[in-house]
């Protein structure tokens, strides 16, 4: 313990003298949750640390803004920008790669031929990816979502080789990661601990079941329509509430949906009793962060979650959450949570003080700031 607390005082000492120049390149703006948690949140502790960082967003809010069109012209209108802005931040990249100390890429993936000349500068370049962009996230993709999904599968490849640092979430993202050579390194979430606190004012005598996520991820909660249906016969005044899903109904079940807002985000999550996390088994989701999960234990919320990928990792079952594979397990599970306040409250305390200790942005940002110092050389 002693070594690793020498060495992370050791990289603070680095990083506030050296003057170091990070190129920081993101996929996405603020609003999208990769980008917000593993560039947008880093940002202010790097320049604290004196690290001066010039910001490239490849893709920004307003752009992503539009591609919601289900015209066949506007969907292959942003693709084209964002190929074009993908075009321009590798030429930028590779044009201006001798006045950096450290290269981050988070989830771009260059086309040809900016990933091979990176790779005169391979050992200052930190590739970040946080999902399993090597394989498919929907069977039943558009046909320009699959031309997305081939070209994810050709150039996370190439972007790899470039890279002498890889940064992902968890082992099965990290074992496709290693096949290229790069330094693997892991970094799960991070979840900001000090924003993601316990507060009780939301939250009200009706106990809520709560689930946060997008439109796209909605569908995986088909998974648990039938325990939920079991769940409100037994506690028929318990209330289901949905933050981002797209228009769902379960079985005539009353559920609230909530439009997601990065403003009402932590507002919303506090009204939870119970979070739910189902997930399906496939290689996609193998390569999920279990960011869900981060933001529900965070916030002292205690966790049903399906025993996939790094939720085995995050949860330890019947300590800080439940795994929950069937029905009867998930119907079980959520039963003893729904009866005990006691038993929430203990679980919602460990889970807390584990995210605080293993998954918090302040632990993240000192492993980061090593990285970096590692990947600049000195």
């Amino acid at each position: 313990m002693f070594l690793i607390d020498f060495y992370g005082s050791w990289c603070y000492i680095w990083k506030v003298f050296s003057g170091v120049k990070a190129l920081v390149i993101s996929q996405y703006g603020s609003l999208a949750a990769s980008s917000r948690t593993r560039v947008f949140q880093y940002l202010p502790f790097l320049e604290a640390k004196g690290v001066e960082v010039d910001l490239v967003v490849v893709v920004p809010d307003e752009l992503v803004s539009s591609s919601t069109s289900t015209s066949i012209l506007r969907r292959s209108l942003y693709y084209l920008r964002c190929f074009l802005n993908t075009f321009r931040a590798g030429l930028h990249c590779v044009w201006s790669a001798s006045d950096y100390h450290v290269i981050y890429v988070q989830k771009v993936l260059f086309p040809f031929p900016f990933p091979e000349l990176l790779r005169h500068y391979r050992h200052k370049v930190v590739f970040d990816f946080d999902d399993a962009i090597f394989t498919t996230e929907a069977p039943s993709e558009s046909w320009l979502a699959r031309l997305r999904t081939i070209r994810h599968q050709s150039g996370l490849p190439r972007m790899l080789k470039s890279s002498g640092h890889t940064i992902v979430e968890n082992g099965y993202t990290g074992g496709h990661a290693a096949r290229y050579g790069s330094k693997v390194e892991f970094i799960t979430g991070p979840i900001d601990t000090a924003q993601y606190s316990p507060g009780s004012a939301g939250r009200d005598a009706q106990l809520v079941l709560g689930w946060i996520g997008s439109k796209t991820t909605t569908r995986y909660l088909e998974l648990i329509r039938a325990p939920l249906v079991e769940i409100k016969s037994r506690f028929p005044d318990l209330s289901i509430r949905l933050v981002g899903a797209d228009a769902v109904s379960l079985d005539g079940l009353e559920v609230e949906n909530l439009d997601w807002s990065l403003e009402s985000e932590v507002r919303h999550l506090r009204t939870f009793h119970i979070g739910l996390m189902p997930l399906t088994d496939d290689p996609w989701t193998r390569g999920k962060g279990g960011y869900k999960l981060l933001q529900y234990m965070a916030l002292g919320i205690p966790a049903v979650a399906s025993p996939i990928g790094i939720n085995k990792q995050i949860v330890e079952d019947g300590v800080d959450g439940y795994l929950a594979e069937t029905d009867e397990e998930w119907i079980d599970r959520l039963s003893k949570l729904i009866v005990s306040s006691d038993l929430r409250g203990r679980m919602g305390k460990a889970g807390r003080e584990k995210m605080i200790q293993e998954y918090s942005l302040e632990e993240a940002s000192d492993k980061l700031l090593c990285i970096f110092q590692s990947a600049a050389g000195t």
